[in-house]
């Protein structure tokens, strides 16, 4: 007779593998995560010391119960963990007044009641001056919108579950897994474990272990800079926000800096005290395993370029850039849910560079699914089903 050690396994340990890590562990049942490197490492799309959070969501309307939930669950993990987590300094989407993003955020707010100002240029310019806007350029503004620590939130859900019982292993990569009638087997470098369920929160691995999923999921290489603002220019105060340019160019968006970002070791501010700039999205297409190459001074000025032409007194000099993945679905939507034809293995994959933000309730999503069957998250509309 074949026994399962674990109740559940989670495959990765980042912003929806510790979720679940934690979730599986508040709700008793004898978790193992398995991470192929260590928590919170920056080859993938957990790091970089800060994400935006928001509510007001133009991605789809469906996802705002969702964000609710996961800003909720933030909220208590700072309180179990005493480490401060969110950073709420507001959120500023804008564009033309045709900008679909700003018209999509603005009818999320009306639908789900969320508090939210509507902003045309001339209060634009008013409020947030160290921006230059078009004459026919409209806004919105979400004030509890903010900036959450994605290594700190990683390490304080994985802290979270080992103390009430989970067990990380790491530095060890699942090469498969295999269900059957009694449970799932899971192969890594170090051994088999048996489970009578599996969660896969591998991210841009993902498609190694669910092959079907490869056809949609698209592993991209995105460019981030931290960039101080001229002399004399105070950015301490500044929100996150994002630039709808339109004509097919991709959004540039900025995260807010942050006022509790360490000094370095050598006692100099840290970069995450400025401005974190980028561009949402990228077509230069990676192999996970290969790694993103490093970022040039040709991608560095490129987006300084940009982020001149819309706040020129914010763009002064690059501190410092990193890579990141964002792991693309067709349709820029999640693909969350169970692996088709099986009744153990769920998965959550394609975050399309939107993800972190709403972690925690893939994270307890995916619980409910493993350890019940079925869960009350209104995940239905991320089904992978729809490219079926």
């Amino acid at each position: 007779m074949i026994v399962n050690k674990w109740d559940v396994i989670v495959v990765g340990a980042g912003a929806v593998g510790s979720a679940a890590l934690r979730a599986a562990s508040e709700a008793g049942a004898r978790v193992l995560g398995i991470e192929q490197f260590s928590p919170a490492h920056p080859r993938g799309s957990s790091h970089g010391h800060s994400r935006i959070f928001r509510h007001a969501y133009f991605e789809h309307p469906d996802y705002v119960p969702l964000l609710r939930h996961s800003t909720a669950r933030f909220e208590s993990l700072q309180r179990q963990s005493s480490t401060a987590l969110l950073n709420r300094c507001g959120m500023l989407v804008t564009g033309r007044d045709d900008s679909a993003v700003v018209r999509g955020t603005l009818a999320a707010a009306q639908q789900w009641a969320l508090p939210l100002e509507s902003l045309d240029a001339r209060a634009l310019q008013a409020r947030f001056p160290l921006f230059s806007f078009a004459e026919n350029a409209i806004g919105a503004f979400e004030p509890d919108a903010g900036i959450v620590r994605p290594e700190a939130t990683v390490h304080a859900s994985i802290r979270t579950g080992l103390a009430r019982g989970a067990e990380l292993r790491t530095t060890d990569r699942v090469r498969s897994i295999a269900e059957d009638a009694a449970g799932v087997s899971v192969e890594t470098d170090q051994g088999r474990e048996r489970a009578d369920a599996v969660i896969i929160a591998a991210g841009a691995w993902t498609s190694r272990l669910i092959p079907e999923l490869a056809p949609l999921l698209e592993v991209t290489r995105q460019v981030q800079a931290w960039i101080a603002p001229a002399a004399g220019i105070d950015a301490s105060t500044m929100p996150c926000w994002l630039f709808d340019r339109g004509s097919g160019q991709p959004a540039i968006y900025g995260l807010a800096p942050d006022p509790v970002a360490p000094a370095g070791a050598d006692g100099s501010p840290s970069p995450s005290r400025y401005p974190k700039v980028a561009f949402h999205g990228s077509s230069v297409v990676v192999d996970p395993d290969q790694g993103a190459a490093p970022v040039t001074s040709t991608e560095v000025d490129r987006l300084l370029e940009s982020y001149r032409s819309i706040a020129p007194r914010l763009a002064g000099a690059p501190l410092t850039a990193a890579t990141c993945l964002y792991t693309m679905s067709p349709d820029g939507q999640f693909l969350v849910g169970t692996r088709r034809a099986s009744t153990r293995t769920h998965f959550a994959a394609g975050l399309s560079g939107h993800g972190f933000k709403l972690a925690p309730a893939l994270g307890d999503a995916l619980v409910d699914l493993a350890m019940r069957g079925r869960t009350e998250l209104p995940i239905g509309f991320l089904s992978a089903e729809r490219f079926a």
